[in-house]
């Protein structure tokens, strides 16, 4: 199948294929490639103006509509709003990265609620953190097409290797030993579609109460000259829209006008699915995110589907922006438990001036106000650009945010507030004298206490959770687990005397080794081999924003429109 879609791509040129964003053949560059994404996963350009190809026929009408910046934004690069009231990307789980509410978003019962979304992390932060109060967000980017993404799930334990993991890191997070997940989304953009059809099918995918597909559900063909699709490889979102449509589950698909070479658009599919359901969409004019423009929908309970203009590049990352809807709509069907930003306590002996607060007495801090830099900021604090990097982890060429907290480091001398008098030359000199060792202890003068470092939380490495089974107790849960009781106290926040209850859960120090280690999964690493069931279509390239450009594997996996809404189209 690739070797025809390569030979298919290049008889086509760039108006039939390259317009569209779809790469011809994997692996081949041609001379009118657009230009490569840059490390960060933004478009290194735009590649001029917009071209559209003929919609052409099949199941539904498709629009042409194309405009690469829309309201003067690049639906495939668009601006930061920052991060909200979330941390940023954590390594914890087995796979990809997450960011969860500085505080709270877990319950006392440790719930809280996840959604993991495939292909275009970075892009699909940015629309998150806009509405998202408390949920949990994992993002995994595999590469180019959906081949890697049906294979990463191909057995069960891959993806309950990764629930465990996050349980793992909120309990962490929260000191809560129970940490479990409540409500469970699966959302994907482009190319992300094959995991989903996986965990669908096993049984981790009965916990799952949502689904949403943005411009990310393809299949191949039965037969391509009839335009009849290869059904096979539907089944999950099949069974899943049946249920959404009775009211039990929620999905939500939109689709753009693009018609791919070789297999069956996105537009295809949503007819396929809709029909089998009975139903039909019906004319719908309107105007959404990022210059989306709706033209047919259906609704059925929990089931709602949406078609939009549209055969570009830009058309296809801008279906990214639905995904700020989307959690407003599982805000409202779950509830989480809410989160909140950082805390911050007020410096009872110590004045407030503009943009700066304290977290504990004696530790100063600096909120970023609109327009400071690293420079300015380290010159207002008498500090070096250098110390402030170190001490808040950041890297050279890192943008601050407008309400981002700095700490300041040891030595940091606050601006003069309102009311004070100007700074004199004997206080610069005793602030110059202080930098270079001497002080007022010579000439017989008590120096005023120096403002101490922001003391850095500790932060534990994840830990393997234990659940612990009828009998067992601290005590032997330490010996199994080669760690003392006081470990396990201090690490999950019990007290000596805690009564375990079966299921409840403990977490162990990684640097630990189980005396008796669990049946081994699936090695990391080792090739998932997919179950014999029907092939999967072909897997179309787009490249994620922020990773490399790599051919998929010629494998007959479903075609993927990877890509990010920082980078490329993939199908």
């Amino acid at each position: 199948m690739w070797r025809r879609l390569g030979t298919l791509g290049s008889r086509l040129g760039a108006l039939a294929v390259l317009a569209l964003g779809l790469a011809a053949a994997p692996g081949v560059a041609r001379a009118d490639d657009p230009p490569k994404a840059d490390p960060q996963g933004a478009p290194a350009a735009d590649a001029g103006p917009p071209r559209t190809g003929d919609a052409g026929d099949g199941a539904g009408k498709v629009e042409n509509r194309a405009s690469w910046k829309r309201d003067g934004v690049n639906p495939c690069n668009t601006p930061d709003p920052g991060w909200g009231i979330y941390d940023k990307w954590s390594r914890a789980p087995s796979m990809g990265q997450m960011i969860a509410p500085a505080h709270g978003g877990i319950s006392k019962s440790g719930a809280f609620d996840l959604i993991v979304h495939f292909h275009g992390h970075e892009a699909v932060r940015k629309e998150f953190v806009k509405t998202a109060n408390g949920v949990v967000l994992v993002g995994i980017d595999l590469g180019l097409g959906s081949g890697p993404y049906y294979q990463a799930f191909a057995t069960p334990a891959a993806f309950e290797k990764l629930l465990a993991s996050v349980e793992a890191e909120m309990a962490r997070r929260s000191g809560n030993p129970k940490a479990h997940v409540r409500k469970l989304a699966l959302t994907s953009w482009s190319a992300g579609y094959g995991s989903i059809a996986q965990i669908l099918e096993q049984p981790a995918g009965k916990k799952v109460d949502a689904v949403v597909l943005m411009d990310s559900l393809y299949a191949g063909y039965a037969d391509e000259a009839q335009g009849t699709l290869d059904t096979s490889q539907l089944q999950p979102f099949l069974k899943f829209a049946r249920r959404a449509a009775a009211g039990h589950k929620l999905m939500l698909e939109s689709y753009s006008s693009i018609r791919p070479p070789g297999y069956a658009s996105t537009a295809e599919v949503a007819h396929y699915l809709v029909g089998e359901l009975g139903g039909k969409l019906t004319k719908k004019t309107k105007k959404d995110v990022l210059g989306l423009e709706m033209f047919e929908r259906y609704d059925r309970a929990g089931y709602h589907v949406g078609g939009f203009k549209g055969q570009d590049k830009p058309d296809h990352c801008a279906h990214i922006g639905l995904m700020k809807d989307a959690v407003k709509k599982l805000n409202a069907r779950w509830s989480p438990p809410k989160g909140t930003g950082p805390k911050l306590a007020k410096d009872p002996g110590a004045k407030k001036g503009k943009g700066q607060k304290s977290v504990k007495a004696g530790t100063l801090t600096h909120v970023v106000a609109s327009g400071q830099s690293l420079k300015s900021i380290a010159k207002r604090y008498r500090v070096t650009v250098d110390e402030l990097r170190a001490l808040n982890d950041l890297v050279p060429g890192e943008r601050l945010q407008p309400g981002q907290e700095l700490a300041l480091p040891k030595g940091a001398v606050p601006p003069k507030t309102k009311g004070d008098k100007s700074e004199t030359a004997k206080d610069k000199a005793a602030a110059k004298d202080k930098a270079a060792g001497k002080g007022d202890g010579a000439k017989g003068k008590s120096a005023a206490p120096a403002v101490k470092d922001k003391p850095k939380p500790k932060v534990l490495p994840p830990g393997q959770v234990h659940v612990v089974r009828d009998g067992q107790s601290l005590k032997l849960i330490a010996k199994r687990y080669k760690v003392t009781v006081d470990e396990l106290v201090a690490y999950n926040g019990l007290a000596r005397k805690n009564k375990l209850k079966p299921g409840d859960k403990v977490v162990i120090p990684l640097r630990r080794v189980l005396a008796k280690p669990p049946a081994k999964p699936v090695a990391e690493g080792a090739k998932a081999v997919a179950p014999a069931t029907a092939p999967t279509p072909p897997a179309p390239t787009t490249p994620v924003p922020g990773a490399a450009a790599v051919a998929p594997e010629s494998t007959s996996q479903p075609p993927a429109s990877g890509g990010t809404a920082d980078g490329a189209h993939a199908r």
